[in-house]
């Protein structure tokens, strides 16, 4: 049997698909050959209790080396999307709408959201912080203001709907679907992300922030 194959028959073995939760890693650590060669044991143990059939058990092949592999993965993995779960969840708890549009290019499709405040400080026309896609004078700023009854002055964001030639007012641009936090998160998480996420770490979250988030210190995760 290939050594993918046997890796497949051991993290089978070891996760129950009705009751694995990614939160369930946080705390755990990586095993050495002494602790797996322990829970090889232990699993074949289980194996002659379940009195599962020879077919149904782990193949003679497996060592504690692939056990050590196959476990460790599995830690990694699930540690990583509890991560990215709990990410997401501080992200857009606390708005973090400034970051996204710092250090994640919007993906095609996704509307740039603008602060309200912005919208005092324009005193001319070539001055708006939204681009329509064509200039925009005296009729088509009225013909926007007259589609725009889900714009409120009050709101903290706004967006144009080009659509429908109109604005379009946001208090939480990933609560309420605009931008995805979950996809946000992965960013960060990513090599790719690495300066967004000392930035968030360092600037952004307090110590008690990343105890909750990643269960560890701001040191441990960004190592």
């Amino acid at each position: 049997m290939k050594k993918a194959e046997l890796i497949e028959r051991i993290v089978d073995a070891m996760i129950d698909p009705w009751n694995d939760c990614p939160e369930d890693y946080l705390d755990a650590t990586p095993i050495d050959i002494c602790g797996a060669t322990d829970l090889l044991c232990q699993l074949r143990a289980d194996e002659v209790s379940a009195d599962l059939e020879n077919d149904e058990r782990l193949p003679a092949e497996v060592t504690p080396a692939l056990i050590m592999e196959a476990y460790n993965c599995i830690v990694r993995s699930r540690k990583h999307e509890a991560w990215v779960n709990r990410l997401a969840q501080y992200i857009a708890d606390t708005d973090q709408t400034c970051l996204y549009d710092n250090y994640y290019g919007r993906p095609e499709g996704v509307p740039e959201v603008i602060p309200t405040d912005l919208l005092y400080n324009t005193y001319h026309l070539k001055s708006l912080p939204f681009d329509c896609g064509h200039p925009v004078d005296a009729i088509m700023l009225i013909q926007i203001a007259q589609n725009s009854s889900e714009f409120g002055i009050n709101s903290e964001y706004f967006y144009y709907d080009a659509q429908h030639n109109a604005l379009v007012s946001v208090d939480n641009p990933f609560k309420e679907g605009i931008y995805d936090a979950r996809e946000f998160a992965e960013f960060i998480l990513s090599p790719d992300g690495r300066e967004c996420l000392e930035y968030l770490v360092n600037d952004c979250m307090t110590e008690d922030d990343v105890e909750d988030v990643f269960r560890c210190t701001s040191k441990e995760v960004l190592a």
